[in-house]
């Protein structure tokens, strides 16, 4: 089954006030949501190809011992050395087979049956969380007033400690459009409309996060 990258996470400090970054560099911010059993929720920011999402620790207790325990968010926020990052692909056609090592995790707030795809890669905490959104669940398109409209993401080039990179992330990056780069800190560089107005956004240290546009 061929998979191409949907959106894209950063992990942030309760009620992501590091969003307000984005909105004083101009970005136009979309509705956010809660994550049942999860115990997170986010601040969103959707542009014409994808979206980016600050997720923050709503309730620890839920997020340690709900549906969502797993994915281990607690202790991705807490430990200096993990990954903030997480990477979402969707599945291009109707076949249950992803192009990398999986588990369910059957979210509270998708219907039964329906479950994420987890990479196996989960328990590497350096490494960001690697999702396949559920297969014959539609993703739902924000209204047109809350898209970027002008940013439409040609590159995303994710840094990250490791030597190494397991399968499951070098499957999730041949889905198109990210590069990774080994052997350095923890730091996403985006790249909107292959760079062409010049333009150089540096949202460090507040987020690992830095635009070219």
């Amino acid at each position: 089954m061929s998979i191409e990258l949907h959106h894209f996470f950063i992990l942030a400090d309760p009620g992501a006030p590091e969003a307000d970054l984005l909105l004083e560099a101009g970005l136009i911010e979309g509705a956010s949501n809660d994550h049942p059993g999860q115990g997170t929720a986010n601040r969103r920011f959707f542009f014409p190809n994808t979206m980016l999402e600050l997720i923050y620790i709503r309730d620890a207790v839920e997020a340690r011992t709900g549906a969502g325990k797993d994915l281990r968010i607690v202790d991705r926020y807490m430990t200096d050395e993990a990954s903030p990052f997480g990477l979402v692909v969707r599945p291009l056609g109707d076949t249950p087979d992803v192009p990398f090592a999986s588990w369910d995790y059957c979210a509270d707030y998708l219907p039964p049956g329906k479950p994420f795809l987890i990479g196996n890669n989960s328990d590497v905490l350096e490494e960001p969380l690697c999702v396949c959104s559920p297969i014959g669940v539609p993703m739902m398109d924000p209204p047109a007033d809350t898209i970027n409209q002008n940013l439409l993401l040609t590159q995303l080039e994710l840094s990250l400690p490791v030597a190494f990179p397991s399968t499951t992330l070098v499957a999730i990056a041949s889905s198109g459009r990210i590069t990774l780069v080994t052997g350095k800190p923890h730091h996403m560089a985006l790249t909107f409309n292959n760079a062409q107005d010049g333009i150089f956004l540096d949202f460090r240290p507040e987020l690992p996060l830095t635009f070219r546009r």
